[in-house]
């Protein structure tokens, strides 16, 4: 019996904690340059503007049992705001987009993350919202002010006991999938592309 208590207590403490999980950009589908592209758009500053109430700049989210307490905090290694600079290089570098350096920029992106939280319960949950400006790099008003959300819910029932146990790598790709889906629906709109004609 005080093994099986021994055990039970090892195993909760090792689902308590943080796990740290990477995000990446992960269009649904391979995507290629359009050929009239022009790679004349730079990343001048990504702002965490998320109001959580949580402090640390690297939270994503978190496991939570059945009275909705965090048994686990989901971080990025580093803050989310490089982790979501990158992410809208890497989309804008696929569309034939990003400027090889700032000197060939004639438009800077500035993004602000309104959300991007994941969550387990019963089930797995992510929320991305991103705002976007664009305006010329040698100054002057935006010629563009653009939000998108995005947000998507597992389909598979998890029990919140054995919830707690469970891989971070659901979560992390659910979350990745809230995070491309947002900020493809940001760059792909006509609106957007006609601007860098």
């Amino acid at each position: 019996m005080r093994r099986r208590a021994a055990l039970l207590l090892c195993l909760g403490l090792a689902a308590c904690g943080a796990t740290q999980v990477n995000l990446a950009y992960a269009p649904p589908s391979p995507l290629t340059a359009q050929p009239d592209a022009r790679p004349v758009v730079a990343i001048t500053q990504v702002t965490d503007r998320r109001e959580d109430g949580h402090t640390d700049p690297r939270w994503i989210g978190a496991v939570r049992d059945g009275s909705g307490t965090s048994v686990k905090d989901l971080m990025t290694p580093v803050p989310v705001t490089e982790e979501v600079l990158q992410a809208f290089a890497s989309a804008l570098r696929a569309r034939g987009l990003l400027a090889p350096d700032a000197a060939a920029a004639r438009y800077g992106l500035e993004v602000d993350i309104l959300a991007l939280e994941t969550r387990q319960t019963t089930r797995r949950a992510a929320t991305a919202e991103f705002r976007v400006t664009l305006r010329p790099v040698n100054g002057g008003a935006p010629v563009l002010v653009d939000q998108e959300e995005a947000a998507y819910i597992g389909g598979d029932l998890i029990m919140p006991r054995t919830g707690v146990f469970s891989s971070s790598r659901a979560l992390r790709e659910i979350t990745q999938t809230a995070m491309s889906a947002a900020i493809d629906r940001l760059l792909d709109k006509p609106g957007f592309t006609a601007l860098l004609q």
